[in-house]
């Protein structure tokens, strides 16, 4: 369950990988958790009333959820035309991980379980989001630059 340490990626941090509009979608979704996380912190320490609160959590949940779901639709694109061979493993890895957190914004919404998304937020999603771009994301990227997907030309059509 969630401990008082509260674990959030920074930008600063997080591993490149060789494609700028995965940097940016990965700094996007930091940005959006450590929003989050900021809510997160003051439900759990009553500083400010928690209808407000609350549904704040809610807004940055639901928003988080459609950014990561563009997010993966965006990398499953990308797999696909350039023919990754380990597209499947990839994109399962995705579905997995947008199932959990549907999951997560599912059981908030209806029963504010403050504590799962607490641990989801500051534990459970940092380790998995971490692992997976220093793994996944790194490797999908470099094949994708190898076999001649160029940004620039993307951008253009």
């Amino acid at each position: 369950m969630y401990t008082k340490k509260k674990t959030i990626l920074d930008v600063e941090t997080i591993p490149r990988v060789e494609l700028d509009f995965m940097n940016n979608t990965h700094f996007e979704e930091i940005d959006m958790v450590k929003e989050l996380g900021k809510h997160i912190s003051s439900y759990l320490d009553n500083d400010s009333p928690p209808e407000i609160d609350s549904n704040r959590i809610t807004q940055l949940l639901q928003a988080w959820l459609e950014h990561t779901i563009a997010h993966f639709e965006r990398e499953n694109e990308l797999m696909q035309e350039t023919g990754f061979p380990a597209f499947s493993i990839h994109s399962e890895e995705h579905e997995i991980a947008l199932n959990r957190m549907k999951t997560i914004v599912q059981v908030w919404k209806e029963n504010k379980d403050i504590e799962l998304v607490a641990d989801y937020v500051f534990t459970l999603w940092p380790a998995w989001f971490n692992g997976h771009v220093n793994s996944m994301d790194m490797i999908t990227a470099k094949f994708a630059r190898m076999n001649g997907y160029n940004e620039a030309q993307q951008k253009a059509s």
